[in-house]
């Protein structure tokens, strides 16, 4: 399992939030379909289990996060899509940090490190 300080050195190689965002999309429609039921439940139930376990961000994970929404922002102009991205971040890192494997998760990773913003 991937480390926080591992997905900090990837998204400051600063092409991988490019190859995801760095694109002609509708990020409208695509955090439209992110509001719907099915991945808003999941996303949140995995949160919820994370809290109950590790209610803290440690420095590391704090820095990817604020690294992820400023990148976003910078290529998007979108402060909503970078809040959202440095949330899926924040997740992902503070799940892989601790060990704690969700299918989610690991489903939320493999989207981006895809290129693909997860849907």
């Amino acid at each position: 399992m991937i480390t926080a300080n591992e997905i900090l050195s990837i998204i400051t190689d600063g092409t991988f939030l490019d190859r995801v965002f760095n694109k002609n999309t509708d990020w409208d429609a695509e955090l439209d379909a992110r509001d719907e039921a099915e991945f808003a439940e999941t996303w949140s139930s995995s949160y919820d289990k994370l809290e109950a376990m590790h209610p803290s961000e440690d420095a590391v994970i704090r820095e990817i996060r604020e690294t992820v929404f400023k990148q976003t922002f910078r290529i998007t102009q979108s402060p909503e899509l970078a809040g959202y991205a440095s949330d899926d971040f924040g997740l992902m890192a503070k799940a892989f940090e601790n060990g704690i494997d969700i299918e989610f998760v690991n489903k939320l990773w493999d989207s981006y490190t895809k290129g693909s913003f997860p849907r």
